[in-house]
């Protein structure tokens, strides 16, 4: 490994329909102009993403600072997660919801200085275990039900851009609104934490008909909804949260309350806290991460206390 001494800026070109190469290159002369070495990494699209990363943490920098929206971060999570390499944070996407969880600054000059002045903390990370035994690390909330179909949804719209999308995705997906039957095998908060590679066995289970699931380390997503509005992305716990099968009335009047993050406690929002949940349904769902799809149900969603070093503005900074 080479000495470090530099910062490695990750450009996903694709992030905001081509704005990120932009939101980089501002990053890059801020950092420049204050003193830091800079290399940059940007591929042809967002397939080469996981194996710039990789390269980047070989090359030993002082930091790994992404410029794309959680996606992005998501693919560069498998290279970092435990490494003690921090991970800056830079906006650039459309969502950008674990930037806004940790305030960082939606100004790329701002967000540079981030990671030349800011605290180094440890934060959660969580996995998601599918049938086939595949493992897929996130930073932020799974999803499954009818937030994962608006996420696709929201993935397919060329117009509008921006967070607009989210807004016109979600509407859409209201309109053909289904119920789905969960079924939730949930290990406690002071199970200890399950053995690595088991399966939630011998907690509380939850049988349930549906609209909504989200399970996650932070607060927000969708561009900026705090579905997960207690989330604590330090406790070693996920947040969850159920919407029941309320109806189309029901979910539309649930909108403006999840909007300033005071759903729960209504009627048909159960909340939940756990080490880790094995998700199961009656139907073919799929289940999204980061914004990003992972693979049907059934899945096995589990916490894991500190294990991301990131960049974040120190605690006088943060909104």
């Amino acid at each position: 490994m080479e000495d470090s001494g530099h910062i490695a800026v990750l450009v996903n070109p694709a992030a905001r329909r081509g704005a990120g190469a932009e939101h980089a290159g501002i990053v890059a002369g801020r950092l420049t102009e204050r003193g830091a070495t800079v290399r940059t990494y940007q591929g042809a699209g967002p397939e080469d993403t996981s194996r710039l990363a990789k390269e980047a943490v070989a090359a030993g920098p002082d930091a790994v600072a992404v410029v794309g929206g959680d996606g992005t971060v998501a693919a560069v999570l498998p290279q970092l997660i435990g490494t003690g390499v921090p991970l800056a944070v830079l906006g650039g996407g459309t969502g950008n919801d674990l930037a806004r969880m940790h305030g960082i600054p939606s100004d790329p000059r701002d967000a540079a200085d981030v990671v030349l002045d800011g605290d180094r903390r440890l934060v959660d990370t969580g996995t998601i275990t599918g049938a086939d035994g595949t493992v897929t690390p996130f930073a932020t909330i799974a999803c499954a039900g009818f937030d994962s179909r608006a996420n696709e949804r929201i993935n397919r719209l060329r117009r509008p851009k921006g967070a607009a999308r989210y807004t016109v995705g979600t509407y859409l997906e209201l309109l053909g609104l289904r119920t789905h039957r969960y079924r939730l095998v949930v290990d406690p908060p002071d199970h200890g934490g399950p053995r690595a590679g088991a399966s939630p066995g011998g907690g509380t289970v939850t049988e349930v008909p549906g609209h909504l699931l989200a399970i996650g380390n932070t607060r927000y997503y969708g561009g900026g909804r705090p579905i997960l509005p207690d989330a604590d992305p330090r406790d070693g716990l996920l947040d969850i949260t159920l919407v029941e099968a309320v109806g189309r009335l029901g979910l539309i009047g649930l909108n403006r309350p999840i909007k300033r993050g005071e759903h729960l406690g209504r009627p048909g929002v159960r909340a939940l806290r756990a080490a880790a949940v094995r998700v199961e349904a009656d139907e073919d769902l799929v289940m999204f991460a980061d914004g990003e799809r992972v693979g049907p149900l059934p899945v096995t969603v589990r916490a894991h206390r500190r294990t991301l070093m990131l960049c974040l503005p120190r605690d006088g900074e943060r909104p």
